[in-house]
């Protein structure tokens, strides 16, 4: 049961993470857009495309990570067919909890972050 609490929590932490290089990434996107084509601002343009480039390619990691960690959560004691064709209703599962709990992460933090200011 310790391991099954571990795993929980260590994919709570990896989509809190997830959710905060998301908003991480929407935030250097909007510079990035913002500041293209201001000739004084070149170097902090591509400041902050590289940034929002990070911060993008590390939501997508995590939510992996965060996937195959809830995939070992799941464990269906049925007749189900084993190999690919029982893996995959896991598999779909893991991704739409791994989705739903970073939106909810980026949503508490932003909301918290409004409170705040």
């Amino acid at each position: 049961m310790a391991h099954k609490t571990f795993r929980a929590l260590l994919a709570a932490g990896l989509m809190a993470l997830a959710a905060n290089c998301f908003l991480k990434y929407l935030w250097w996107t909007a510079c990035y857009g913002a500041w293209a084509g201001i000739p004084n601002l070149a170097e902090q343009w591509k400041a902050a495309g590289s940034r929002a480039a990070f911060n993008g390619w590390s939501v997508i990691v995590l939510e992996f990570a965060s996937v195959a960690v809830l995939f070992t959560l799941l464990r269906w004691r049925s007749s189900r067919p084993t190999g690919l064709l029982g893996a995959a209703p896991r598999v779909f599962v893991s991704v739409v909890l791994s989705i739903f709990g970073t939106g909810l992460f980026a949503a508490t933090l932003t909301w918290v972050q409004q409170g705040i200011q």
